[in-house]
């Protein structure tokens, strides 16, 4: 029977691989309209100059972004951002009033986004930490001038979570396999 002495480079390379799996690792971007402004500080210098009363023509070459960029919101989207609240409450011939405000304002918006992730790994499970924002320009009009604009969102996403190595394996195992 032939015995082998333990080789130097067997705690080596496991002493590298521990180190390279616990590295901080860049794991994906979202990037939403981040090409129509230079960065998020030129997006609110443009909404700043913005005031109520301009013509929508005036509203979208300030911004240097067309119209055709930003989603139409829908009746209750508008509402909530102009109003602050979804519910209205009255007497039928008031509801039919506000109805019929509502359906002569057009609302758009703008999603701006940009969330960088880096992971590190470690024995069985992955750090993942999120970076960046998540905002929306809002635009109400009502016979086509402005009567409201808002920078919604959070405007310093930090978000960390853990993710098990095991359940991603798995997921994606079910999914190759299907």
């Amino acid at each position: 029977m032939k015995h082998t002495k333990p080789s130097f480079f067997s705690p080596l390379f496991a002493a590298l691989l521990c180190l390279s799996l616990s590295a901080c690792l860049p794991s994906g971007e979202q990037e939403v309209n981040t090409h129509l402004f230079k960065d998020r500080t030129e997006m609110a210098s443009k909404y700043d100059t913005l005031k109520p009363g301009m013509s929508k023509h005036q509203v979208f070459e300030t911004l240097g972004v067309s119209p055709d960029k930003f989603e139409r919101m829908s009746l209750e989207d508008m509402q909530t951002c102009y109003y602050g609240n979804a519910v209205v409450q009255g007497s039928p011939e008031q509801l039919e009033q506000f109805r019929r405000k509502m359906l002569s304002m057009e609302g758009y918006s703008l999603p701006y986004r940009e969330i960088k992730s880096s992971s590190s790994l470690g024995l069985g499970k992955m750090k993942v930490e999120k970076t960046g924002y998540d905002l929306r320009l809002v635009l109400v009009f009502d016979k086509q001038k402005l009567v409201h604009s808002n920078v919604e969102g959070t405007h310093n996403v930090r978000l960390n979570e853990d993710k098990y190595m095991w359940d991603s394996l798995i997921n994606k195992g079910i999914g190759a396999a299907f």
